[in-house]
């Protein structure tokens, strides 16, 4: 477990090393509405996934 964070730490910090600069681009004119609701869909689904693991684990009886 040490050995992927640790990785994970150094994964991330490659990533901001290489990542590109942006101050000088402009705004984008119009939000793009695709990914907003493919980032909803995705998060409701976790929600009621999350949601349906803890109701499923207490119907079964399996408390921590």
């Amino acid at each position: 477990m040490t050995r992927l964070i640790s990785g994970l730490y150094a994964f991330l910090f490659f990533c901001a090393a290489f990542a590109a600069d942006v101050k000088d681009a402009p705004p984008p004119d119009a939000p793009n509405v695709v990914g907003i609701a493919i980032f909803f869909a995705l998060f409701i689904l976790m929600c009621v996934g999350f949601f349906g693991y803890m109701w499923w684990r207490h119907k079964n009886n399996k408390e921590e």
